[in-house]
């Protein structure tokens, strides 16, 4: 039987839960760098999701690792959007929920969010990275972090696909939440005892058919809400593009019209201005005031003058 894939959530869930810490110790060691001695995790609840109108959310994963520091992991398959904000709102979220009414700030422990994506966002594309760690720095003195507190990971697995060093422990990791069926993962379970007992998991995992159905629904779910998705994309744009030509259109044609209203009314200021000049000229000229001096004092032409004289 072919096993499932841990990147989906449903089976993510199942397999690094409670039960299951050592596994889940490894994986995220592995991830932040540090040795973990004690892990809490979160009873599992993906049994009750049954259907997709129930499961809409996000499945993710929530450890209490040593002194307390909160621990979330989250798998996203396909870009939703606003990934950034949503790894910010997820971590003030856990951050803040540890203060029960009346606690003080000091009981506020440090939080590390991880997202592994298998898709590149944001600025994220501009960084040839597999896994990228991130603090609030100061902006010239960056060696100082203002707090321990905040640390998000993010975890890129179309980067990681790229890579061929199999001896790293997080891209051993990764390539087995991607594809458990590959040959490569599994010659891993030699070298990496974890990988085995994870590989043994899924195993079991993997038979039992229950789970198999909502691992099926939530990946159909998926590809049906990315399929929407990209349809109103598609066609907003199109329809966006057709709104856009009208709109310039109609702009284009009421700023031709005023343009040559305003052309309209300087070329009438001008003939009156004109006609004014022509008026005054010819008083002049009845007043006996020479060329010159009418020239002067109306700015015609000197051809214009003698025009007027002939009439």
């Amino acid at each position: 039987m072919e096993l499932l894939k841990p990147k989906n959530d449903v089976v993510f869930h199942c397999l690094f839960r409670k039960g299951n810490e050592s596994i889940t110790k490894a994986l995220i060691s592995s991830i932040i760098e540090e040795e973990i001695d004690e892990i809490e995790l979160d009873n599992n609840r993906y049994l009750l999701q049954t259907y997709p109108e129930q499961k809409m959310g996000i499945l993710d994963l929530k450890a209490k690792l040593d002194d307390g520091v909160i621990c979330n992991i989250e798998i996203q398959l396909a870009d939703k959007g606003y990934t950034e904000k949503r790894l910010l709102d997820y971590w003030s979220n856990l951050y803040s929920s540890q203060l029960k009414i009346g606690q003080k700030y000091h009981k506020l422990q440090k939080t590390i969010m991880i997202l592994i994506a298998d898709y590149d966002f944001g600025r994220l594309k501009e960084i040839d990275k597999v896994h990228t760690k991130w603090q609030i720095r100061e902006e010239e003195y960056f060696e100082k972090v203002l707090t321990e507190d905040l640390e998000i990971h993010i975890i890129s697995l179309p980067k990681a696909r790229k890579k061929n060093d199999k001896c790293n422990q997080l891209l051993q990791w990764l390539a087995f939440l991607d594809n458990p069926n590959n040959e490569g993962v599994k010659e891993m379970k030699k070298k990496n005892q974890d990988i085995a007992d994870a590989l043994w998991k899924l195993e079991e995992i993997s038979e039992d058919e229950k789970l198999r159905k909502i691992a099926e629904v939530r990946e159909r779910w998926e590809r049906d809400e990315l399929s929407a998705q990209d349809y109103w994309k598609e066609n907003g744009l199109a329809e966006g593009r057709k709104q856009g030509f009208k709109q310039g259109r109609e702009e284009g044609l009421e700023q031709g019209l005023e343009q040559g209203r305003e052309q309209g009314r300087e070329q009438g200021r001008e003939l009156g201005q004109k006609q004014s000049q022509i008026k005054m000229a010819k008083k002049l000229l009845q007043k006996g005031m020479s060329k010159e001096e009418i020239i002067e004092i109306t700015e015609l032409t000197e051809k214009e003058i003698e025009e007027l004289q002939n009439k």
